[in-house]
């Protein structure tokens, strides 16, 4: 996966941001409570079972810092220093993406669709104190995953089942919009362009200091 595929992620993401919020947010969340399609089980139940195993339940921060602290260690080791750097790679986009997707969520104060749809009203969704925009979960898994998918492109489509289930997961539960997704996708897919930007400047150093990385 090239870096530029990487910007091109984050501007169909942000451009699909804005016409969701026009267009297809609303529809679409009264379409699946209407439709009886809302929290289907496996969706329910395979968000929980993720969150267990990535450690979510424990605390959204634990993978992110745990992966920079185990890359910190191997960069440090000039035969595993590239390994390190890639590492470093992962958890710096996982822990920020996860970092500002929080922050975000009290700038904008969006309510959830299912606040939304119980009040029956939708002309005070923003500012409202709610946490909908952008979806943590999506911030979360995208910016576990999405770095993995530039690092071995050979492997995308298993790597990106996880994330894009999450996402469709907190669409059908009514917990966020499409655009709540898209947003946070955007928002992952233009850290993972900055840090691979920063990759890259890790291969100009020279080979007596450490191995190039073996990906475009």
């Amino acid at each position: 996966m090239h870096k530029q595929n990487l910007l091109v992620l984050a501007g169909l993401s942000a451009v699909l941001t804005v016409v969701s919020v026009l267009l297809f947010d609303q529809p679409l969340a009264e379409w699946m409570r209407s439709a009886g399609v809302e929290r289907l089980a496996l969706f329910d139940h395979g968000t929980s079972w993720l969150d267990m195993a990535t450690g979510k339940e424990v605390s959204k921060f634990l993978i992110g810092f745990l992966l920079l602290g185990i890359g910190l260690f191997l960069s440090v080791l000039r035969p595993t220093r590239a390994h390190g750097f890639r590492t470093l790679y992962v958890g710096a986009v996982q822990l920020l993406a996860t970092l500002i997707a929080g922050v975000s969520k009290n700038l904008f104060g969006r309510l959830r669709p299912y606040e939304l749809l119980q009040s029956d009203t939708w002309t005070a969704a923003w500012h409202a104190g709610g946490s909908a925009f952008p979806s943590g979960h999506t911030a979360f898994y995208f910016g576990l995953f999405l770095p993995l998918v530039y690092l071995f492109p050979r492997w995308r489509w298993p790597l990106l089942f996880v994330p894009v289930f999450i996402g469709l997961a907190r669409i059908n539960a009514n917990d966020h919009f499409l655009s709540d997704v898209t947003a946070s996708i955007a928002l992952v897919a233009l850290l993972a362009w900055f840090g691979a930007v920063w990759l890259g400047a890790r291969r100009q150093i020279p080979l007596a200091t450490y191995s190039p990385l073996p990906f475009r």
